[in-house]
């Protein structure tokens, strides 16, 4: 870390990673973001004439280590040194001798966004350089990362900590504009001299401005304007509305003309059961060394669980989740086709499971709704006695919100389809996804389950609809404990007993 002193205690603060992904990564990657970050210092050299060059702001410049590995060194700086605390605004240097076109990413580790202004100066500085505006992440990226926060580049730290930080980098695909130059060096010189020259001016306005820190409030960016996160928020939370006023009067109807609601509500406990016994398994994993443990940052795509994934520990894992599918399914199995009043009923409860995870989702975390919103409206109007393609349809497309986050996912990180979810799944046992997160995915899933089971002509009523429904697997296990504790203590009184004079 070097430190210009300025006129000011604010913080005007640069970051590199100086590490990479291995011999065979880009020479963009990152040695382009430390040269820069070397001329930068340059410039405040002490000069041999005239008085040394001061900035109005102090200028913070941080080679950090661990970027390739979820950026545990940005990390760590924003986290403990009161540098980062004083900051205005913090600009990541990554790949900037890249062939791509320039793009800026705002991504954050909570559901946070870059100042505007920040943005949006940092947009006009790359456009007097290179001729064109940086791109920005599509909006419906945009909303999955805020739904689902994940920041692949080191300015996430910083944004979760109320920061302002942005990432100057490159594009994969390569830009016509650019010179082919020698294949074997990936690095752009042109490239390179002008996000250089973009940072450097941007560091002048940012030294410029006036006032103090920017804010980082939840925005939407647009191609030339940003939308208010509250709007989106709020927006979003309505959308909840009319389904939860719908579910509601569908549950009074239907027990007023008291449809079997309990054996449908005990099926979508059955299911809620087995996916919480799926998380079990993936916390067993973890604890056995199948899934990655550690500090709470983004995985690099080219972990081991992806590039040399544990075949034999998923395995086993997938072996004892079919063996909880097998005995758990025997309460769900229709002997006979369900009846329209069975049918209506089991549709009523996991709506009312979507419900019920919709209106906990607008309450504490509204952008997650983009997940959730296909589904509800979706799987509301599935037709029970249309024609199977119908019902087909309808069902794939109450997919759509967490197959397209997967999607989104899979083309940021170059992954491939069954990478994803193994991915994801990492991401949740280091502790980057919140519990909160995971039980909202199992309560999801639990009821995707038993709609699944109406679309496809599968569903019946637990237990046939028997009431009361006979023990099931885990009531009969700890009834047979409790017996043999019972007996164990019986045959001890006896043998006590027996040795009194």
């Amino acid at each position: 870390m070097t430190v210009v002193p300025g006129r000011s205690e604010e913080t005007i603060v640069l970051v590199a990673h100086r590490d990479n992904a291995g011999a065979n990564q880009p020479l963009g990657d990152n040695a382009s973001g430390t040269a820069t970050l070397i001329e930068l210092a340059r410039g405040f050299a002490p000069q041999d004439v005239g008085p040394d060059p001061m900035p109005q702001r102090t200028l913070v410049l941080v080679s950090t280590d661990a970027g390739a590995y979820g950026g545990a060194g940005a990390a760590r700086f924003a986290r403990e040194s009161p540098l980062a605390d004083a900051a205005i605004a913090v600009v990541a240097l990554d790949g900037l001798g890249g062939r791509g076109p320039p793009r800026i990413a705002i991504a954050g580790d909570s559901p946070a966004s870059p100042a505007r202004a920040l943005v949006s100066t940092a947009s006009a500085r790359v456009r007097e350089q290179v001729g064109t505006a940086p791109s920005l992440p599509s909006v419906l990226t945009q909303l999955v990362d805020l739904g689902m926060p994940f920041a692949a580049g080191e300015q996430g730290p910083f944004l979760e900590r109320g920061v302002a930080a942005i990432t100057l980098t490159t594009s994969e695909r390569s830009d016509p504009a650019v010179p082919a130059g020698d294949p074997d060096t990936p690095l752009s010189v042109q490239r390179l001299g002008q996000l250089g020259r973009a940072t450097e001016a941007l560091v002048g306005s940012l030294d410029a401005s006036v006032g103090g820190a920017f804010r980082t409030p939840d925005s939407i960016f647009l191609s030339d304007r940003a939308a208010s996160g509250w709007a989106v928020r709020l927006t979003l939370v309505l959308c909840v509305v009319p389904f939860a006023l719908g579910v509601a009067d569908l549950l009074v109807r239907c027990k007023r003309r008291g449809l079997p609601l309990a054996p449908a509500f005990r099926g979508l406990r059955a299911r809620l059961l087995f996916w919480l016994y799926a998380g079990l398994l993936v916390w067993i994993g973890a604890l056995t060394g199948v899934f990655p443990t550690g500090a709470s940052l983004p995985l690099p795509s080219y972990t081991s669980l992806v590039a040399d994934a544990p075949a034999a520990g998923l395995t086993v894992l997938a072996i004892a989740l079919a063996l909880a599918w097998l005995i758990g399914r025997r309460r769900l199995i229709p002997a006979t086709s369900a009846v329209a009043s069975e049918q209506l009923a089991g549709l009523a409860a996991a709506l009312a499971g979507l419900g019920v995870l919709a209106v906990t989702l607008a309450l504490a975390k509204p952008y997650a709704l983009v997940f959730v919103l296909p589904s509800l409206y979706a799987w509301m109007w599935l037709p029970l006695r249309s024609r199977l393609w119908q019902r087909a349809l309808l069902y794939w497309a109450g997919l759509a919100g967490p197959l397209l986050a997967l999607a989104l996912l899979a083309r940021q990180l170059d992954l491939g389809a069954f990478d994803t979810p193994l991915y994801v799944t990492g991401l949740a046992t280091v502790g980057y996804l919140s519990v909160g997160s995971v039980l909202a995915g199992i309560v999801w899933a639990a009821a995707a389950a038993q709609l699944a089971a109406l679309a496809f002509g599968r569903y019946a009523p637990y237990a046939h609809g028997m009431e009361p429904p006979p023990a099931g697997v885990v009531r009969r296990s700890l009834r047979s404990v409790i017996r043999v504790r019972a007996n164990g203590g019986r045959e001890d009184e006896r043998r006590a007993a027996k040795q009194l004079p």
